[in-house]
């Protein structure tokens, strides 16, 4: 059996049929695909059609915002009079194209311009006070910041105090007071009348452009497409008409900055989408925030010489390549504390000061998909004594508000419902942990239920088509608030599974049923092929999308999430111990042999126990936790083992059945070799037996260790005894049937068990396992 990992809920199609219906008739769309729709609140053809591809209209009036015609008359003085205009941007890639946008747009007026990207670990978000004062020393006249500003009232004030004007165009959060800056651009400024709060940092950076040119700035589109997409803002009017336009810009785009970077990541011009930027051109820019400055990022779309962007695309390449090594390492290290405890918390708290800050995000978010939990994660300074770090969570977890329940014990934090960033006093951690699990106790049901995933449609796989697929693609670009639609597909066969990739950590498989069949690929998702491969009917989730291959499309689905509903079976038999095989968590672990069991059970994982079992009445009971069962060496007693299994289901059962002392190779015994062992030792007396056993059963001509399994049921059956070592034949002994004697019977058994355990096909032990 295999859990899924995810809460899966299928969407509540709350819309009637005649809604489809009448949609139906006024289109030729597939119902599949007007599902989708009708499910986006898309149910007349018109709905439909401005969704798909929405008029320029949707580009709002930008004077529709607070004091853009203040900001606009401040910044043309400014280009006027030749006044040291600065650009104070953030450090991701939101931060990094609205500067380069701002920047961009006052150099084309013939301003003055040039920018200043903080540094994450020396300046800290938003304005700096220190750099402030040091800007104005050096000659600025005029600041203007871009994604962020609405909550850097102290170093706002003391530039407006030394008597530099500060201009704050920001998209976060507005605080219950505002800076007193010279004027405050804001979509959702409560003394404005802008009809869409949701745009990005470079979406209002591309606004005030507009205000300044007077026109809407199309040359930037290529730009704010980029910051949209990567700051993950709603993907709905405005901003869907932004990356739609901006999408097509990025594939003429001018900037060679861009045509290196894509080129290095190997991607054309042609294949670009909103894939692209978040998966490729984001994660590259905000690599430079995280580990260094992020600088060149503005560089990489401004500059036009040559031999600077290609220094600059190398310089990226290697961060992000950095920043992916750290990454890896850090979750490792992080995965591997969560796999020392007995048992998951509701929520994980981990800290540890060899990793580093700038990434602990991506890490969390990566936590927060293997286990399930909210994670937060904290690089410790030894030397101040405070911790920061990133905390990403789930749908059913207000990460914010739970942070905001335990600020007694934090020094700084921010954030929404799924992500958040803090800083706390290194010693007030264990406080800290205690105080959101406490929160979190509540909710501990739904937690435990893992990150919701919302499923669309349920499909078969003869729904599955080229077509379907390109109707799909017409609601693109997909993202915050317009998802990519995710189906799912139940009782599938899963066929050809295999393990993927440099380092077989990525999983591909076919879905088969009579007449069709479907191309699957899940990202990370290797570990999962051992639940996979032998053909038990699966259930999953993903997402669909056309793989091209030598000019040959295939619908393939992108799995998010899988599950077996019924108990499974795994086959790991091998002659040679695995230690692999003592990594099964949340199992039980059955042993048959002492020596082995004295040598290895302490090795479990914590979340497991051992059992050594030999008799019937040693069967314990177990928690309901634990869900595996491994049976580590080979089976001794059939019998004992089916009344272990019929009394304790399990969803998973692992046979290794590691070979220890195995008898097949001698069998048992023939009626000849008692006969004629018994013959000879009638004829003695006084026999050294221990001393003698070697020379004897090169007498009898029989196997050493069978010459001891027949005195042994001879000595039960009181034809012979054994004193100090002596052997001696008993007169006139009693009648005995020596197949009844338990000697006899142990060893029967355990020959039993071997040909089960051992040279049995897998189907066949599987079967008599689940009987």
């Amino acid at each position: 059996m295999l859990n899924a990992r995810l809460n899966w809920q299928l969407k509540d199609k709350s819309f009637q049929d005649e809604s489809l219906v009448a949609l139906k008739k006024n289109t030729s769309y597939s119902d599949a695909f007007l599902l989708l729709c009708i499910q986006r609140g898309l149910e007349t053809k018109e709905q439909v059609a401005h969704f798909i591809q929405p008029t320029d209209e949707v580009f709002h009036d930008p004077h529709l915002m607070h004091d853009m015609a203040v900001a606009v008359k401040r910044i043309t003085r400014a280009i006027e009079n030749g006044e040291s205009i600065v650009v104070y941007g953030d450090y991701d890639a939101d931060g990094i194209t609205s500067t380069t946008i701002l920047v961009e747009a006052i150099e084309i007026l013939g301003g003055n311009v040039s920018f200043y990207l903080p540094n994450r670990f020396k300046d800290g978000y938003g304005p700096n006070s220190t750099v402030f004062k040091q800007l104005i020393e050096e000659g600025a006249e005029l600041i203007i910041t871009c994604d962020n500003g609405v909550s850097g009232h102290e170093a706002i004030d003391l530039a407006m105090k030394l008597g530099t004007d500060v201009i704050v165009t920001d998209h976060h959060e507005l605080p219950e007071v505002l800076p007193e800056a010279y004027c405050i651009i804001h979509p959702r400024h409560p003394e404005g009348a802008y009809p869409f709060g949701d745009l990005s940092g470079a979406g209002v950076a591309l606004k005030v452009a507009a205000a300044l040119f007077e026109r809407t700035p199309y040359e930037f589109l290529d730009v704010a497409a980029i910051g949209t997409v990567s700051d993950l803002v709603s993907l709905t009017d405005e901003n869907r008409w932004i990356v739609q336009h901006g999408i097509e810009a990025l594939k003429n785009t001018e900037r060679m900055g861009l045509h290196l970077l894509l080129e290095k990541a190997s991607v054309s011009l042609d294949a670009i989408s909103e894939e692209t930027i978040g998966f490729v051109i984001g994660p590259r820019l905000n690599a430079l925030g995280r580990l260094h400055d992020a600088s060149p990022g503005v560089h990489l779309l401004l500059s036009f010489d040559e031999e600077e962007l290609a220094e600059i695309v190398e310089n990226i390449q290697q961060t992000n390549s950095k920043r992916q090594e750290i990454v890896s390492s850090i979750f490792e290290s992080a995965i591997n504390k969560v796999k020392q405890w007995e048992e998951l918390p509701d929520i994980i708290i981990l800290n540890d000061d060899s990793w580093h800050e700038g990434v602990l995000g991506i890490v969390a978010s990566r936590i927060v998909e293997e286990t399930g939990r909210p994670t937060i994660l904290l690089h410790s300074n030894p030397e101040t004594g405070i911790a920061k770090g990133s905390g990403r969570s789930i749908g059913s977890f207000h990460l914010f508000e739970a942070l905001s329940s335990c600020s007694d014990y934090l020094l700084k934090f921010g954030g929404h419902t799924m992500a958040a960033g803090m800083s706390v006093n290194t010693e007030n951690i264990p406080q800290l942990l205690t105080a959101m699990n406490e929160y979190a106790a509540p909710l501990h049901d739904e937690i435990v239920k893992g990150d919701l995933i919302q499923i669309d449609e349920i499909l078969t796989l003869s729904d599955v088509n080229i077509d379907l697929l390109k109707e799909i693609e017409l609601l693109r670009p997909f993202g915050t608030d317009n998802p990519k639609p995710i189906f799912g597909f139940e009782d599938v066969p899963a066929t050809n599974v295999k393990k993927i990739g440099a380092d077989l950590k990525h999983l591909k498989l076919i879905f088969q049923s009579e007449n069709d069949s479907l191309d699957v690929i899940g990202f990370n998702k290797g570990h999962l092929a051992a639940h996979l491969d032998n053909q038990n009917a699966v259930s999953a989730v993903g997402e669909l999308s056309i793989n091209t291959w030598r000019d040959i499309s295939k619908p393939q689905l992108q799995l998010k999430d899988v599950k077996v509903d019924t108990a499974q079976y795994f086959d790991r038999r091998q002659s040679k111990f695995d230690p692999e095989s003592l990594k099964h968590t949340n199992s039980v672990y059955l042993f048959f042999n002492q020596k082995f069991f004295d040598k290895v059970s302490e090795e479990l994982p914590p979340q497991s126990v051992a059992v050594l079992l030999e008799s019937e009445e040693e069967i314990p009971a177990f928690s309901s936790d634990l869900v595996n069962l491994v049976i580590l060496d080979c089976p001794t007693n059939l019998d004992i083992l089916s009344q272990f299994l019929a009394r304790h289901p399990f969803d998973n059962y692992f046979v290794y059945a590691y070979p220890i002392d195995l008898i097949q190779a001698q069998g048992m015994p023939t009626k000849d070799v008692f006969a004629r062992t018994y013959k000879y030792l009638y004829s003695k007396k006084d026999i050294p037996v221990r001393e003698k056993i070697n020379d004897l059963a090169t007498f009898l001509k029989i196997d050493k260790n069978i010459l001891i399994f027949v005195i042994q049921v001879f000595l039960e059956a009181k034809f012979v005894t054994i004193d100090y070592g002596v052997l001696n034949p008993v007169p006139n002994p009693p009648k005995q049937v020596l197949t009844e004697t338990a000697v006899y019977k142990k060893r029967y058994k355990k020959l039993q068990s071997e040909r089960m355990f051992i040279y049995s096909s897998f189907a066949d032990l599987s079967n008599w396992l689940k009987k």
